[in-house]
């Protein structure tokens, strides 16, 4: 039940109003039974029994949360948007500034049975080496020789001549051609970037735009 605030106006409260009545006047009788009821209303309790005071009533709670979440709301940054991962990507590739090809035509490969021979610079071929035979370029020069069908590239180091083979523009050796996963067919089309001296790796835009 709750809780009477009552404050101690006398042991019988009905017995004192009325001896106040027959005293004094009506209408002092009737502000001293408003007095009294006032005083009698039942107070707010909490969960635990005890008495709530007026800045632990439900009501007061409550609205000082939707007060502390509407501020909240105003200081706190909106989400971000997540961007589209396909124009993320462009917009890195253009950064990055795409290296123009050099040249682009149909690869193939040479291994076992040149392995150990002489090449046209005068060292030995090793077929497990990331090398290549080209008809043009200086004998030492790096270039990135990337696939247009998967995006695999390789470095490789010029040191022989070739290929012979018609509508052929480079002969890679079989560990360059493994790289890029030409094995299984023999052939496949590239590209080709001539790197400057001292770079020893595929510019950074085509290694990312592999994907």
């Amino acid at each position: 039940m709750p809780a009477l605030g009552c404050q101690s106006v006398s042991a019988n409260p009905a017995l004192s109003f009325m001896a106040l009545a027959r005293r004094r006047a009506l209408p002092t009788a009737s502000l001293l039974l408003a007095t009294l009821l006032s005083a009698c209303a039942p107070l707010a309790t909490s969960t635990d029994g005890s008495i709530a005071t007026k800045s632990e009533t439900p009501s007061d709670s409550r609205v000082g949360m939707r007060l502390g979440s509407e501020l909240l709301a105003k200081i706190a940054p909106p989400p971000r948007k997540q961007g589209d991962p396909s124009k993320a990507l462009q917009q890195s590739l253009y950064e990055l500034e795409l290296p123009e090809v050099d040249q682009q035509g149909v690869a193939s490969w040479y291994g076992p049975g040149f392995h150990g021979r002489k090449t046209a610079n005068g060292e030995r071929f090793n077929q497990y080496e990331l090398t290549a035979a080209h008809p043009t370029y200086a004998f030492g020069t790096q270039l990135c020789v990337r696939s247009k069908s998967t995006g695999q590239a390789v470095v490789v180091r010029v040191n022989d001549r070739g290929p012979f083979a018609k509508n052929r523009v480079i002969d890679l050796s079989k560990a360059a051609a493994e790289e890029i996963g030409m094995l299984g067919r023999g052939v496949k089309a590239v590209e080709i970037y001539k790197l400057d001296d001292g770079q020893d790796d595929c510019p950074e835009a085509l290694l990312q735009a592999k994907g």
